[in-house]
C-alpha cells in the first residue's frame, strides 16, 4: 500500500503502521525537513521537495502521478484532514 500523509501527526501514524506492515509513505516538504528525512534514511518514506496541503494544491494531482508512476498499479491512501 501507499500512502500519501499531508501532516506529521499523519507521518507519524504512518511509520507506527509500517512496523507491522511493507507500505510506502510519501510526504511533502512541509512535513519533514531534509534533516529529519535523512534520519529515516531505509524506512521506504519518500518526501517530495515541494510543499503538500491538501487535495487542494496545484501540484497536488502531479504528486499522485509521480507516486504511481513509482508504484504501478497499487492504490494510494491520502490522508483527510479537516
Amino acid at each position: 500500500m501507499i500512502f500519501l500523509a499531508l501532516t506529521r501527526n499523519g507521518l507519524d501514524e504512518l511509520i507506527a503502521l509500517r512496523k507491522k506492515s511493507d507500505i510506502a509513505i510519501w510526504c511533502g516538504s512541509n512535513v519533514l525537513s531534509n534533516a529529519e528525512y535523512a534520519a529515516l534514511s531505509g524506512m521506504n518514506i519518500s518526501r517530495f521537495n515541494y510543499p503538500l496541503k491538501s487535495p487542494g494544491d496545484e501540484a497536488f494531482q502531479g504528486a499522485l502521478e509521480t507516486m504511481a508512476d513509482h508504484h504501478g498499479n497499487e492504490k494510494i491512501w491520502v490522508e483527510n484532514i479537516n
